[in-house]
């Protein structure tokens, strides 16, 4: 089943971490948002990077070295 957004190759993810699953990729933070929302715990958003067709999504974690 293709994930919503599949198109877009930048924009806001709604991921799971663990285990790891890409459940969309939006143009709007506020429509990630409302997905994340909807599917509950665990369901974060981030700004990244998304390889069309794929599950890839890489994004910055925010942690500083």
């Amino acid at each position: 089943m293709p994930i919503l957004g599949d198109d877009l190759k930048q924009g806001w993810g709604v991921v799971c971490l663990k285990p790891w699953h890409l459940a969309g990729v939006f143009a709007s933070s506020i429509d990630a948002e409302n997905l994340a929302e909807k599917l509950g715990a665990g369901y974060v958003v981030k700004f990244g990077d998304h390889t069309s067709g794929s599950t890839d999504f890489s994004f910055e974690n925010g942690t500083k070295i």
